[in-house]
């Protein structure tokens, strides 16, 4: 089953297979009927999930159908419904005072106008709203201001919607346009760039990706002044991994307006994705300082920001920083997985076991079809020596997670054998079809950790543990030359070496006269290492020994929570 199928289970994904194609074929009523199950479910609210995302944009483009057609009224409830849901998005509150003035309620109009622009003060279309609503109340002093507001802010970022406008102004209460309202309709009904942008988005999230940078790049040329399309390029360019030329575009976004949060929070991902962790966290911190004064964020918006402080808090050595910054946002297990996970992390490696076993098992609760979150607590249970917990978890393995790729539960259970001195039943290396390569791509050719978190446990951890089932067998030799492999690859660990050692102490055949256990970092050292390297611009160092880790130990969790990729991979998924 698809991530998708594990997310939504199988009646919803049958409603949202059936409202995607709708909405492809232009069906966006029928789609919003579909999508609106998929999204939802029982709960009747939102999730993050690309089902919420497309029923949003059923909503907005059956609307927006019906604004072209005229059908004003009509176009209000598919408004209404979307600002009910995502009521800190200043755009459906435009949409849909614009829909109730033009259909003759120009007094809720002005009061959608204005919930938009306390969302985003700098937002063009909610104040040419605004202006239009008071022109049709009569209050054109007030309308004058407001336009002139449009004006000012548009002339900042080279705004299309101000074409034709800034030859006509200052305007006055009897200089008004006589056409605002129609202004407004084009503006907000598709007819504008916006248009264009919505097109480009959907480009991209359709994986078309060369088709999406070359309209953004279209966008971009035609207003090298306007801020957003420029960051929207730079995000577009850092999904398909050329990051050199998103930090370039963010920038010259930053240029432009350095008081866009956007663009500051899209310019310290790129920074932390590219291993400049250091320098991520300084520009984000002077950033932050200099927004103090500025419009606040939406809540989506605040809530990845203080996600990306708290990756780099984690990273740099601060975990006590992680709940100042995540601590007070509700329902995390909920609403941001990631989130919460980065909060059992902090208390795992700041010596908090419990808090951060009881956030384990949350997320598992929440998320009992996504099985990272059962291997997650499955390996705090091992840590601990929780033999029967872990029996549970196992037991309880995400149906989705049972394929032949996903050996973790294998992995996990004969790991807890050898710890309780029984002989497991191992693959049999002979009929591992598993090729050099495939063992490789779960460490340096893999940082993300695919294999380690998506399925797939590495070549050196199954070699380690039959070392330690041959021990356990009294083949100490046999252990022993495991071992002394591994460690010539380049796999070597505290518990190996000492695995190891105990081995030669007591080996019968030939171990070297001369042989001294290799030198290793011990595990206690290993999260004050990763600080040290990532504080002193030597990210990638930190991230070759948490690899080295997650192949030979998966069940470490510190080899999650020290990995930048771990924390940062996802993100290319939330803002596609």
């Amino acid at each position: 089953m698809s991530l998708l199928g594990r997310f939504l289970g199988g009646g919803r994904n049958k409603a949202y297979a059936e409202g995607v194609t709708h909405l492809e074929e232009g069906r966006f009523a029928a789609a919003v009927d579909c999508l609106r199950v998929a999204a939802l479910g029982d709960s009747g609210t939102p999730s993050g999930s690309l089902a919420s995302f497309h029923f949003r944009q059923a909503l907005l483009r059956e609307g927006r159908r019906l604004l072209r057609s005229e059908q004003k009224a009509a176009a209000v409830p598919y408004f209404a419904e979307a600002v009910k849901l995502w009521d800190q998005y200043p755009d459906l509150h435009c949409l849909l005072g614009a829909a109730q003035g033009l259909a003759g309620d120009w007094d809720r109009g002005l009061d959608e106008a204005r919930r938009a622009l306390r969302l985003n003060p700098d937002y063009a279309e909610a104040r040419l709203l605004e202006a239009v609503a008071l022109q049709q109340a009569e209050r054109l002093r007030e309308a004058a201001d407001s336009l002139n507001k449009l004006v000012e802010s548009g002339r900042r970022v080279d705004h299309w919607l101000i074409a034709g406008l800034t030859e006509q102004g200052p305007f006055t209460d009897r200089t008004l346009p006589g056409d605002l309202a129609g202004l407004l309709e084009r503006s907000l009904s598709g007819q504008s760039e916006k248009e264009e942008v919505a097109s480009a988005v959907a480009l991209c999230r359709a994986g078309k990706w060369e088709d999406g940078l070359e309209r953004f790049a279209a966008l971009v040329e035609r207003r090298p002044r306007y801020p957003d399309y420029r960051t929207r390029h730079a995000a577009a360019l850092f999904q398909v991994g050329r990051n050199d030329q998103a930090l370039a575009e963010v920038e010259a976004a930053l240029a432009l307006n350095d008081a866009y949060r956007t663009a500051v929070d899209l310019k310290g991902l790129i920074l932390a994705d590219t291993g400049r962790l250091r320098e991520a966290a300084a520009f984000l911190a002077e950033a932050d300082g200099n927004l103090a004064d500025a419009k606040p964020a939406s809540t989506h918006e605040a809530m990845f920001a203080a996600y990306l402080r708290a990756v780099l808090a984690l990273l740099s050595g601060r975990p006590d920083s992680v709940r100042d910054v995540l601590g007070e946002w509700p329902e995390l297990p909920r609403n941001f997985a990631r989130a919460e996970l980065l909060l059992a992390a902090a208390e795992d490696l700041t010596g908090q076991p419990a808090p951060a076993h009881r956030r384990l098992a949350a997320l598992a609760a929440e998320w009992s079809a996504e099985p990272l979150y059962a291997f997650l607590l499955a390996c705090a249970h091992l840590a601990h020596d929780r033999p029967q917990d872990l029996a549970g978890v196992l037991g309880r393995w995400p149906a989705a997670g049972r394929d032949e790729t996903d050996d973790r539960p294998l992995y996990l259970e004969a790991l807890m054998a050898v710890r309780q001195g029984r002989v497991p039943p191992m693959p049999d290396p002979a009929e591992d079809d598993r090729t050099d390569a495939d063992a490789d791509s779960g460490g340096k050719g893999d940082p993300a950790g695919e294999r380690a978190s998506g399925g797939g446990i590495d070549d050196w951890a199954w070699r380690l543990l039959r070392a330690r089932s041959e021990f356990l067998q009294g083949a100490d030799t046999r252990c022993w030359a495991t071992c002394e492999a591994l460690v010539a690859e380049g796999a070597a660990s505290e518990d190996l070496v000492r695995l190891q050692t105990r081995a030669a102490v007591t080996a019968t055949g030939d171990v070297p006269a001369d042989w001294s256990p290799a030198p290793v970092l011990p595990a206690a050292v290993l999260a004050p290492a990763v600080h040290l390297a990532v504080n002193r611009d030597r990210a990638d160092d930190a991230a070759g020994r948490v690899a080295s880790l997650r192949r030979l130990q998966p069940e470490v969790l510190a080899g999650y929570w020290l990995d930048a990729a771990f924390w940062l991979q996802p993100v290319r998924g939330w803002i596609a």
